[in-house]
């Protein structure tokens, strides 16, 4: 591999020394800050063991996707070169568009997806703070919950609200959004430590059930989702990091703060939602659950205010860090084009998803909605692809001398065993997940699958053995 800056060699210095570490903190935790971990996370936690489940999550969290997003924060100090910029000069321009085009769509998927998710966030907790979901009886709340979801214009404005804010946003580029998760850093921990006495009760009260192959998988796939901004904008974050900065102990911390942040919302909700008695659990059914714990209270709880005003917040500032990928300014000539253009294309993929969200809708893929089948494709098929390969990358195709100087702490047993994660343990992983969401998008039968792959291997192996004997020459 080479290394083929577009910029200047004047103003790449100048954007590696801009980002000091301070900043570099900033970005990497605004990234993992989402929705995730405070809808979906509790509701997972209940429906597959719990205690143990939590901790299968955090485990997975810090020793598998850890070691991804440092992978890729090490190749973009080494190559300096962004994936945009990757698909102009590279030796294979081909491959290299392709890879592009693939992580834009996962972008503007995973981007409509926020869209969506952040406009019913913050309905909800607008509806919250000034007290709509106060002494409703369980009619109500049903009445609440469906006019809701039919009224597509209030969801259509917050949609159409955000694409303009992200559009203005855009144009701050990285310093306007690194400033804005710097404001955010300290509200966030005085969050998580005003609730930490909370976690421990909570773990306290948790079961700790024995957990299945599918309970790890769905375990896997969270921790995925959870990080699913950083595993699209590490490796460009990588490319404007100074090589004198500390990198190793900063993941660490932001992957615990991550964590801890999660943990803590988590603490706010596991009442709820561990009391609720619906049967399906999803995304919604924790806002559900909510609402059904506050029949009959009068005023809304500290606790509960706080939930409210960072889910809000959460959902808001998810988004951000896609457009890190998009407005730079050594793409001054692309950048007004390529971010309007995915806000856009974002913006009218999210259309589709009000549209549609619900069970009746006429867009459906294999029995699925348009709402899953893009989480799926976007969450479960494009990303830890695109996660796997640049794990192979680093695994394998890096010279291992040029990794190392790029990682805290230089050499010893640990370096060993992260290099050894990346070759082996990541990339099985991943495919896992990969295999899970193709198979739930095309309704797959794996036994006809292995029987696919081994005709065609047999048919392989006798076209080559044809071939060895010169039995056709002119193949």
């Amino acid at each position: 591999m080479h290394h083929y800056p577009i910029g200047s060699s004047y103003q790449l210095k100048q954007d590696v020394q801009a980002l000091n570490l301070f900043l570099l903190i900033a970005l990497l935790l605004g990234t993992q800050i989402g929705l995730s971990d405070v809808l979906i996370l509790p509701t997972l936690v209940v429906e597959h063991g719990e205690g143990s489940f939590l901790a299968a999550y955090l485990l997975l969290k810090l020793l598998f996707i850890l070691p991804v997003l440092q992978a890729e924060l090490v190749a973009g100090r080494i190559f300096r070169t962004t994936p945009f910029e990757f698909g102009f000069v590279s030796n294979h321009p081909f491959w290299a568009r392709v890879f592009v085009i693939t992580l834009l769509a996962a972008v503007t998927m995973t981007l409509a997806g926020n869209l969506f998710n952040t406009s019913w966030a913050v309905i909800f907790s607008v509806d919250g703070l000034r007290g709509d979901l106060l002494m409703l009886r369980p009619l109500d709340q049903n009445l609440y919950w469906f006019e809701q979801s039919q009224n597509i214009s209030r969801i259509m404005t917050f949609v159409i609200a955000q694409a303009i804010l992200l559009m203005v946003v855009g144009g701050l580029a990285w310093r306007g959004i690194s400033m804005i998760f710097a404001a955010v850093i300290p509200i966030l921990l005085a969050f998580i430590i005003w609730r930490l006495p909370y976690i421990v009760e909570m773990l306290l009260d948790m079961s700790w059930l024995l957990l299945s192959f599918e309970d790890f998988v769905a375990a896997m796939q969270h921790a995925l989702t959870s990080s699913m901004a950083g595993l699209f904008i590490w490796y460009t974050l990588g490319t404007k990091v100074s090589d004198q900065l500390p990198t190793g102990r900063v993941i660490i911390a932001v992957q615990l703060v991550d964590v801890l942040f999660g943990v803590a919302m988590l603490s706010i909700s596991w009442d709820w939602i561990s009391a609720y008695g619906g049967e399906v659990l999803q995304a919604g059914t924790l806002l559900r659950a909510l609402a059904a714990s506050l029949e009959f209270v009068p005023i809304i709880p500290m606790a509960l205010a706080s939930w409210l005003g960072a889910l809000a917040l959460t959902g808001v500032i998810s988004s951000l860090p896609f457009l890190m990928l998009v407005t730079q300014r050594s793409l001054s000539n692309y950048s007004p084009w390529l971010l309007s253009s995915t806000v856009l294309i974002s913006l009218a993929i999210s259309i589709g998803l009000v549209l549609s969200h619900d069970g009746f809708s006429p867009l459906t893929w294999y029995g699925q909605t348009l709402y899953l089948f893009t989480q799926q494709l976007g969450q479960g098929v494009l990303v830890p692809l695109l996660s796997a390969c640049i794990s192979i990358w680093v695994g394998w195709l890096i010279w291992p001398n040029r990794v190392l100087r790029q990682v805290n702490p230089h050499g010893g047993i640990r370096y060993f065993f992260w290099r050894l994660e990346l070759r082996f343990i990541v990339p099985i992983v991943l495919g896992l997940v990969f295999v899970r969401a193709v198979g739930s998008l095309l309704s797959i039968n794996y036994l006809n699958v292995i029987l696919g792959l081994l005709i065609f291997s047999f048919m392989l192996y006798l076209f080559r053995l044809l071939k060895s004997r010169a039995m056709f020459p002119t193949l």
